[in-house]
């Protein structure tokens, strides 16, 4: 038996933030009903319709709203967001909602808190990071802004909601009450950035600095970066710089004696990282490096993490049948439950297939 089973969902969400949170939940065993207006998703995006009966609602049609309605009320969990459309409720307050179905956790994903005139613009990924200095911290000092090349906010967003979901459940079954659970997009791409806000605000507002060559974190200390070398590219965590000469047999780090200078010159002692390990295969370093006990690895592509052994050990992917268009790979929940993979457990039907089915059992009018 799975965590979940025995929840019902009901997920009206758009963009990816709710849909992933739904898909994990689902995942994890809960009924997932998806409500949607239209056939919708790309490849990508329909993957997250896994182990989800998918319903088609018609905002414009009043008996539409009064069977949305009538399954929420049916649901434990109602996921919404973020939407710049009306929420059902038949026109009901949420306040009134709560109080005749006061064991409904709603769920809901805003843009940036609900409170806020943000939230009436069309929200987007690369707007919130734009929105709270991400960008900024990609790249070298010298670069323009770059921002995370992923969905990473929503990513984000997505988590915390299922978290609280999850939270909203335990306390439910100790007091038959549901709740409230709100996140934002906003508010997660700010927690995300704990360590560069927390030091900002701690050390008298300094704006954070990017190192002019390899950057890879702008708090940390050489030789923490990607370094190009012969044949590709190498990370190098944190360390001891003048352990790290020895190994690399890199003679211009021996000078670094002072664990402070690996900050204050962190640009120098990357410049002569730079052209050091420009001499040999990225391989190779890292052979020398790992019996050293030094934390480095090569940078893969996409082809080389799926041929890689690690890779292959997780069994990390899976197949799943898309009605009309046959089957497709994508990964699998990265959870396990008693050892065992949460593998998709339903294909992915088009929009609308489940209505029948879910009118009936439900007898919604």
């Amino acid at each position: 038996m799975l965590p979940l089973e025995g929840i019902l969902v009901v997920e009206h969400s758009m963009g990816l933030a709710g849909p992933f949170a739904g898909v994990r939940l689902a995942d994890l065993g809960a009924r997932v009903i998806r409500i949607e207006q239209a056939e919708e998703g790309s490849l990508p995006l329909i993957s997250l319709y896994r182990n989800k009966e998918r319903f088609l609602y018609n905002a414009a049609c009043d008996q539409d709203t009064r069977k949305l309605n009538q399954l929420i009320a049916a649901a434990d969990i109602y996921l919404d967001g973020p939407s710049l459309q009306a929420l059902p409720f038949g026109g009901a307050s949420r306040e009134k909602w709560r109080f005749n179905h006061p064991q409904l956790i709603h769920a809901m994903i805003t843009s940036c808190g609900g409170r806020d005139v943000e939230d009436t613009k069309a929200y987007d990924d690369l707007f919130i990071q734009a929105l709270t200095g991400m960008p900024w911290l990609n790249g070298n000092a010298d670069d323009p802004p770059i921002p995370f090349p992923l969905s990473t906010v929503e990513m984000f967003a997505s988590a915390n909601l299922v978290q609280g979901i999850l939270a909203a459940l335990v306390h439910r079954a100790h007091t038959r009450s549901g709740m409230l659970v709100e996140v934002s997009l906003l508010e997660s791409a700010i927690d995300v950035q704990f360590e560069v806000l927390t030091t900002h605000l701690n050390d008298g507002g300094l704006q954070p600095q990017r190192s002019a060559v390899s950057n890879a974190h702008a708090y940390l200390a050489a030789p923490y970066g990607v370094y190009e070398t012969s044949d590709g590219y190498l990370a190098l965590a944190m360390g001891s710089v003048l352990e790290l000469g020895k190994l690399l047999h890199c003679d211009a780090l021996a000078k670094y004696k002072d664990p402070a200078s690996w900050f204050v010159h962190r640009d120098e002692i990357k410049l002569n990282l730079t052209e050091h390990l420009k001499s040999r295969p990225a391989s190779a370093w890292e052979k020398d490096l790992e019996a050293g006990g030094y934390w480095c690895a090569e940078v893969q592509t996409t082809q080389d993490l799926l041929q890689h052994e690690g890779f292959r050990a997780l069994q990390h992917l899976q197949q799943i049948e898309v009605e009309d268009q046959g089957l497709f790979v994508t990964p699998h929940c990265p959870i396990k439950i008693d050892s065992t993979h949460l593998n998709s457990r339903r294909g992915i039907l088009r929009a609308g297939e489940d209505n029948a089915a879910i009118e009936e059992e439900f007898k919604l009018i």
